[in-house]
């Protein structure tokens, strides 16, 4: 499977998230109640594949500093219509911009001394967890790690990583649940929801997977139309939805 075809399959994903976060109607509303409960999975295949194109772009790109002024550019952008359609700050952007700084600080500070560079990318990690500054916060700059960091192991091997990754990424909901287990109080609604959120992303991440290292189809400008997909498509669903 190409990058550009991971690409198209979390924009899909996302716009289809985004559209049923607008009109669930649309979304869902044609469809039995069985159906609807796998349809919210679909929406939950994008931000894996975000957040690794993010360990995939830092390896093969020529400029780090290109890379992350791009990045902060849309990411700008972005912030305003994203904040008209969630009533929240920090888009995903911001994200992936914390999580290339987090990949570039993994590399120097193991070339000046071996460990730094974990260290110092671990403490982003916890300061994008605690001060909560941006979509994902600290568990998404940890995500890009995992995939930059176990690009070699096999399949069966990644897959066992991401199973216990996943939940421990959303560690809260994660004791909730087990909580309301042992209590006897847990409901299959909850459940259902901590599955959608938890391991519904290992749908993305297994389509990673597959990954064949190429870059597929291209054409002039194209890195620059995936950026400018973003912000755009948050400002029309803002406006339709206001």
């Amino acid at each position: 499977m190409s990058f550009f075809t991971l690409k198209t399959i979390a924009l899909l994903s996302m716009l289809y998230d985004h559209i049923a976060y607008v009109w669930p109607a649309v979304a869902f509303g044609w469809a039995p109640e069985p159906l609807q409960q796998g349809l919210h999975y679909l929406g939950r295949i994008a931000a894996p594949i975000f957040l690794f194109s993010i360990a995939n772009g830092y390896r093969h790109t020529r400029s780090v500093r290109r890379y992350a002024l791009r990045l902060l550019l849309f990411a700008c952008l972005a912030e305003q219509p994203y904040y008209w359609l969630f009533g929240d700050h920090g888009n995903i952007l911001f994200t992936l911009l914390l999580g290339l700084l987090a990949l570039r600080l993994l590399d120097w500070g193991n070339k000046c001394r071996p460990g730094l560079g974990h260290l110092a990318a671990g403490l982003l990690v916890v300061l994008a967890e605690v001060l909560a500054l941006s979509e994902g916060k600290g568990r998404y700059i940890l995500f890009i790690l995992a995939f930059y960091l176990t690009e070699a192991w096999p399949r069966r091997k990644k897959l066992l990583l991401w199973l216990l990754l996943l939940p421990l990424g959303r560690w809260s909901f994660t004791w909730d649940i087990l909580t309301q287990a042992a209590a006897g109080t847990l409901t299959g609604r909850w459940l259902r929801l901590w599955a959608l959120n938890t391991m519904g992303p290992l749908l993305g991440v297994v389509l990673t997977f597959f990954y064949n290292g190429e870059r597929g189809r291209s054409f002039p400008g194209d890195k620059y139309i995936w950026y400018a997909a973003y912000p755009l498509h948050l400002l029309l669903l803002a406006w339709a939805a206001g």
